[in-house]
């Protein structure tokens, strides 16, 4: 019984993903660990890669048990990786809180959790009678199965910590009834309403001169101010395979090839030698169609007959060896499914030792000289990045990396870097070249922006002038049924609010107000919105009864407090997500 207990044991549901209780403390054991590279770090915690490890494994095992008859491919692993990290990140964060806000709980307060079961244990079908819960079994299992008593002390002493936390957070949100008031007269205050719809985007020939650009540049110079900034001259040393790593690659690829042709089962080769995903699956790649397939792949592929082993075909993603296993129609297109043995072309341990041995020549000269000198001697390109800003995650040309971030903003112009290996292996030396404080983006480099932001203005002059023109040309009782044959689009807007967004219109403020400033079979003049102009026939119109409020008070008040606190419990933890400085470096660790 007390496993099926555990199967149906849920973890403290809250804004992302469950709280993950880890059985060590975070950094317990990772101080052991501490003179090796780190996996990522959390608000001031280091979290190394043995300490990660164990906590996957632990996640990999949980869903082993609970998905028995599944194996674990590349997607779920990633899944099962990224839940893992967010549960930490929780966790770490959950933990600080709790210290920071001195949360602590008591034997009473245990006590009382097991007199007052929570959904957990009452959801439990040994727990209910005509699917009912019935208390006398529940006390009767606390009193007589030590086990149970335990486990469930345990899980009360795990989550009630987290419990009183959220309440704490909760706590500090409170909705007045002013603002329950005024949210009900927004939901209630309603119209239907046809909307003539003046959309700019149906407008094509709009000019932007230089002038009209330089002007509005200068009008909207706050548009294009940008955060102090850095830029870094860098030198990228490539990994590629040798030609003596091509070579015994192809000699691995051919000795696989013969044994497949002489009679060794073709799955188990792809189990052995494949790199590829589908090596668990015996190299099988399912059926599929021209089309979805690499052109040399495919072309050799289409080519077999069933059974029928292919000769080494080299592809971007190295040397496949493909055995077609059966040929169909399905809805008249032609597939195939095939199994194929993928070798990649890599570089060797040796070819990875020598690039290092270059990058080092390369790095000794730059300290020497410069960074531009030292890539001249030795005849490598050198290029320079765009601008990178204090919360730049990404550096173009480089890739994500937020420790180079940090070199760029801790150093001077000149500054060279040490060396930096890649995930794909290469090497990238950084000098830092260009520093500025906060600034305006030069013209020319957001020229096409404004040139767009220009065009646009222009078209939505242009509706207001065809709105404009059409009103004064038709009676409103006729504005309908000319609307389509002048070539303007008629939107149908249900249940209007003072913030509704619609479809093809979007969100437009000055729409809605105008709609709910008429009542019923009455037309608004046109409105020149936000993005658009138009024109509203309203069709029905219902206004709040506050009589309903004054019955409904109750409930509202409590929905409404309900909402706020779930809404502010978010926020704070994206607050804390944000505060952290959360590095995660997994990528360096994991595929």
């Amino acid at each position: 019984m007390l496993e099926g207990l555990r199967r149906h044991a849920s973890w403290i549901v809250i804004v992302i993903a469950a709280v993950f209780i880890l059985s060590m403390a975070i950094g317990g054991i990772s101080s052991i660990f501490i003179t090796k590279p780190f996996i990522g770090s959390i608000a001031g915690e280091k979290i190394y890669p043995n300490d990660f490890s164990e906590y996957l494994q632990r996640a990999y095992s949980g869903h082993a048990q609970q998905n028995p008859e599944k194996e674990i491919d590349e997607q779920t692993a990633k899944q099962i990786n990224d839940q893992t990290w967010n549960q930490l990140i929780q966790q770490t964060l959950f933990d600080k809180a709790l210290k920071k806000r001195r949360i602590k709980i008591t034997d009473d307060d245990v006590i009382e959790g097991l007199k007052n079961p929570s959904e957990e244990f009452t959801s439990i079908p040994q727990f209910q009678t005509n699917g009912i819960f019935d208390y006398s079994i529940y006390e009767t299992m606390l009193m007589e199965n030590p086990e149970f008593a335990n486990y469930a002390e345990s899980r009360i002493r795990g989550t009630l910590p987290y419990e009183k936390l959220f309440e704490d957070v909760k706590s500090e949100i409170v909705v007045t009834l002013e603002e329950v008031e005024q949210q009900f007269i927004k939901d209630n205050n309603l119209a239907d309403a046809d909307v003539i719809f003046f959309n700019p985007n149906k407008i094509t020939e709009v000019e932007a001169t230089d002038e009209d650009m330089q002007k509005y540049y200068e009008d909207n110079k706050e548009d294009y101010k940008k955060e102090p900034a850095r830029k870094l001259k860098y030198v990228a040393v490539n990994l590629a395979p040798s030609e003596a790593d091509k070579k015994l690659v192809l000699a691995k690829v051919d000795s696989i090839y013969n044994l497949a042709i002489n009679g060794n089962d073709f799955a188990e080769l792809a189990m052995k030698y494949s790199q590829g995903p589908s090596a668990p699956q015996g190299g099988d790649l399912g059926y599929f169609t021209k089309g979805k397939m690499v052109p040399a792949f495919e072309e050799k592929a289409f080519q077999l007959k069933k059974g029928e082993i292919s000769e080494p075909v080299k592809t971007q993603f190295g040397w496949h060896i493909i055995k077609l296993m059966n040929r169909r129609t399905n809805d008249g297109a032609e597939e195939i499914q095939a199994s194929h043995v993928l070798i990649k072309e890599e570089a060797s341990e040796a070819t990875k030792d020598n690039l290092e041995v270059l990058v080092n020549d390369l790095y000794e000269r730059a300290n020497d000289t410069n960074l531009e000198k030292a890539a001249e001697e030795l005849a490598y390109e050198i290029t320079e990045t765009k601008e990178i800003y204090e919360s730049s995650l990404y550096i173009a040309g480089i890739g994500r990396n937020e420790e180079l971030v940090t070199f760029a903003f801790n150093n001077k112009i000149g500054t060279l870097s040490e060396p930096v290996l890649k995930d794909d292996g290469d090497y990238v030396l950084c000098e830092v070249s260009f520093i500025i404080g906060e600034h305006y983006q030069e013209f020319e480099d957001v020229k096409k922006r404004v040139e767009n932001a220009v065009k646009k203005e222009k078209k939505i002059e242009m509706c207001e002038v065809n709105a404009l023109e059409f009103a004064s040309k038709f009676e409103s009782a006729d504005y309908l049924k000319n609307a389509e044959s002048e070539g303007y689009e008629i939107v149908e807007a249900l249940n209007v609010k003072i913030d509704n967004t619609f479809k093809k219109i979007g969100k437009d403020d000055v729409l809605n107000e105008a709609i709910l400033a008429k009542e019923a079979d009455e037309y608004t003049e046109v409105v020149n919105g936000e993005r658009a102009s138009y024109i509203a026939i309203i069709k029905t119109r219902s206004h709040p009864n506050m009589d309903n409020f004054e019955k409904d008070q109750e409930r509202l008040m409590e929905q409404a407090q309900t909402k706020a606190e779930d809404d502010h419990l978010n926020e704070w933890f994206e607050k804390l997500k944000e505060d952290a400085n959360i590095i995660d470096k997994r990528s360096e660790f994991y595929n």
